[in-house]
């Protein structure tokens, strides 16, 4: 499975598997799963960046669902290329960043990012993945985006495994989205499936909610 570079692979092994005196052919299986917590579809919260910002724990559910919009970058997306503001603010995308708003005034404030690296997934290329400009997340931040769904592995350049040149922006898009409170959920897949519709209901909330 993909994982960001440096974090801890997909590991899955069996526990235990043994027969019980149930019934014929009948035996418990239990497996044991290990992973990073930022692997496949994931929200990362504030904390991610910022040691006092908010962990996932602290944000009520509502914040994760809701309506949503699809923004349509597909023309900008290229190998590790940036997208940036004016890459977003395009004709075909006037209509649905009109919607973007409070939700107190019947606006959406949840977007998904359509590049189409979605199609790349568990390949070489998927590393390779075009990503905002600062000017970009400043745009969504300053329009009220509250949470921004991407389809690559990071709104942000992902380093290549070369190890050298150093990244055009760090990472100007967690920077600005988390520190301003917002949320960013990555690794989506089927927004194309969505792109006609233009908005609809989205539920991002994390599987499981930690309980202090």
């Amino acid at each position: 499975m993909t994982c960001y570079p440096g974090d801890p692979g997909f590991k899955l092994r069996c526990a235990c598997n043994f027969p019980i005196q149930i019934a014929p052919g009948v035996a418990i299986s239990v497996h044991q799963l290990t992973f990073s917590t930022h692997t496949g579809t994931h929200v990362d919260a504030p904390f991610h960046f910022f040691p006092d910002g908010e962990k996932l724990s602290d944000l009520p559910l509502e914040r994760f669902v809701g309506r949503a919009v699809v923004l349509d970058v597909r023309h900008a997306a290229r190998d590790r290329a940036q997208i940036r503001w004016t890459d977003i603010d395009v004709e075909h995308n006037k209509a649905h960043l009109e919607q973007i708003g409070p939700r107190s005034e019947g606006k959406a404030d949840i977007i998904l990012l359509r590049t189409g690296w979605e199609d790349y997934w568990d390949t070489p290329k998927y590393f390779a993945h075009p990503y905002l400009s600062r000017d970009a997340a400043e745009g969504l931040r300053d329009v009220g985006v509250q949470m921004a769904g991407v389809d690559t592995l990071s709104p942000d350049e992902t380093p290549g495994d070369d190890g050298g040149e150093p990244k055009a922006d760090g990472f100007a898009a967690h920077e600005v989205l988390l520190g301003a409170g917002r949320l960013i959920c990555e690794n989506l897949k089927g927004i194309g499936a969505l792109v006609d519709q233009g908005d609809g209901e989205v539920w991002l909330q994390p599987n499981a909610r930690l309980v202090k």
